[in-house]
């Protein structure tokens, strides 16, 4: 399902402690890895008036770093491709992801300490708005010690207990399609989650709620049983409250190792500008997060 992954990387310690979950994606079946480092535009002149013999240092030198970690894959035997693009970062990520026809594009998302909210970095947040292939965002505690950076990567093991929050919406509908083939990925439960939004219930009866609840209890089950019949197993979990701090909540209080939400992208105007739940539960949540692009 998804054999072909890119990674972009500009070779921080960040960005390291993120390449050495590769190999463990052969779990959920990958195969090939497109490396791609991104010359921004802003690091170099423009290339009317850039010297050339510049321009080719740095690229020799980023070449020699995409070698070493090509080495450092096919050790894990994982084919590798390497490329070197000019510009704007988020820009050319998703345009190498649609030329190499990749299944799935790998970033990282940066969090200080467990106390403190995890930072989506810009580039991955504008490669999710903008990808038309699932973004997995795997997770890394940073600590910063006497001026040295210390990255701890979580990836082992991130499909095996996956939580799916829903809205029974058309978007979330396809991305349940998805989760439904992701057996062969290792996963072994998955958590079904649906908040009523607090904000839409403040005009509701306790007569209206319970009807509400029910029925949507009722959608749960069948995704339950959909799940069964591909060999998954799974929990029901309804709850009252802001979409995003549930959806947070329950991920830790589960103990997921995996969250799976669907994303609008840029169509859905309003929600970019207001920040959508998709967006801020994977800026908020801990755990790996796999983002599911669909339209509408």
């Amino acid at each position: 399902m998804f054999g072909k992954v890119l990674f972009p990387t500009d070779f921080s310690a960040y960005a390291n402690t993120v390449f050495a979950c590769l190999p463990d994606l052969k779990a959920i079946g990958v195969g090939m890895v497109v490396l791609v480092n991104v010359i921004r535009s802003n690091d170099v002149p423009m290339p009317e008036t850039i010297n050339q013999e510049s321009l080719n240092r740095v690229r020799w030198s980023i070449q020699e770093q995409l070698n070493i970690a090509q080495m450092a894959l096919e050790g894990h035997d994982l084919r590798v491709n390497s490329r070197i693009e000019y510009g704007s970062v988020s820009e050319q990520i998703v345009k190498v992801a649609t030329e190499e026809r990749v299944d799935l594009i790998v970033v990282g998302a940066q969090g200080k300490t467990l106390s403190e909210e995890l930072l989506l970095g810009s580039t991955a947040y504008s490669v999710l708005r903008q990808s038309a292939v699932p973004v997995l965002v795997l997770k890394a505690n940073v600590v910063r010690d006497m001026g040295h950076v210390k990255c701890k990567g979580i990836c082992s093991g991130a499909f095996s207990h996956i939580l799916h929050p829903t809205d029974f919406s058309e978007c979330a509908t396809r991305v349940f399609q998805i989760v439904r083939q992701l057996k062969s990925c290792g996963v072994e439960e998955v958590v079904l989650l649906h908040v009523q939004d607090e904000r839409a219930l403040r005009h509701i009866s306790s007569e209206q709620l319970s009807v509400f609840d029910l029925e949507d209890t009722e959608r749960l089950k069948q995704m339950s049983r959909a799940l069964s019949l591909k060999g998954i197993g799974s929990r029901l979990m309804l709850r009252h409250g802001h979409p995003v701090r549930e959806i947070v909540r329950a991920s830790e209080e589960e103990e997921v190792s995996l969250l799976v939400i669907g994303t609008r992208g840029r169509s859905a105007i309003q929600e970019i500008l207001a920040g959508s739940t998709a967006e801020n539960v994977i800026r908020l949540a801990r755990c790996p997060v796999l983002a599911i692009p669909c339209s509408g």
